[in-house]
């Protein structure tokens, strides 16, 4: 059983093109014994948009990096970038497939699968690591914001009256979210 506290990124170290490459991946980690693909998500061109495939289920150990295959979510982005950066497109693509995982296990810390296999490159010399942690930071920030104002609102309406509990913690107690629901439902009618 996989239990995911962090998210690790990869890449194919192959060229993507307009066909599905995802499928000769599975094949190939198949071909290996595997009982299936070894990444639990992917993102690859397929005709003329990114993707997003799914690989294992994400409750499933994965086989994609040696001592971390119980505890993590590992997504492939296909293509070498060790040539090439990954399009913006694709890492936009990323970003999305990240908040959803977010969204299901909380704000799992990202790493690049070099960070527990050193003598890799992966997902790629080119790969914009701290682009990809900052772009996360600033929809965060957006996120927050938009989060705050509700807040406010809630407390100028009557519905809240901790505004600063909500704000100033990330995860919240069940019994607290339940009460703030039904407050909000009795004040709506």
């Amino acid at each position: 059983m996989n239990k995911p506290d962090k998210i690790i990124i990869h890449h194919s170290l192959t060229k993507d093109g307009k066909t599905v490459s995802w499928k000769a991946i599975r094949n190939y980690h198949r071909s290996k014994g595997w009982r299936d693909i070894g990444y639990h998500w992917g993102i690859e061109l397929v005709g003329e948009e990114y993707e997003i495939l799914k690989g294992r289920n994400e409750n499933e150990v994965g086989a994609h990096t040696k001592g971390q295959n119980s505890s993590s979510i590992g997504i492939c982005l296909v293509g070498n970038f060790d040539i090439d950066e990954p399009p913006k497109a694709q890492l936009y693509k990323l970003i999305e497939l990240i908040k959803d995982i977010w969204g299901r296990y909380g704000q799992l810390p990202v790493y690049m699968h070099n960070q527990f296999a050193s003598y890799k490159t992966c997902p790629g010399k080119k790969f914009p690591y701290n682009w990809l942690l900052n772009e996360l930071k600033r929809e965060n920030r957006a996120v927050d914001d938009d989060f705050k104002n509700a807040i406010n609102k809630l407390a100028e309406k009557g519905v809240i009256n901790s505004p600063d509990y909500w704000k100033n913690n990330e995860v919240y107690k069940s019994e607290y979210v339940r009460e703030l629901i039904k407050k909000f439902a009795n004040k709506i009618g």
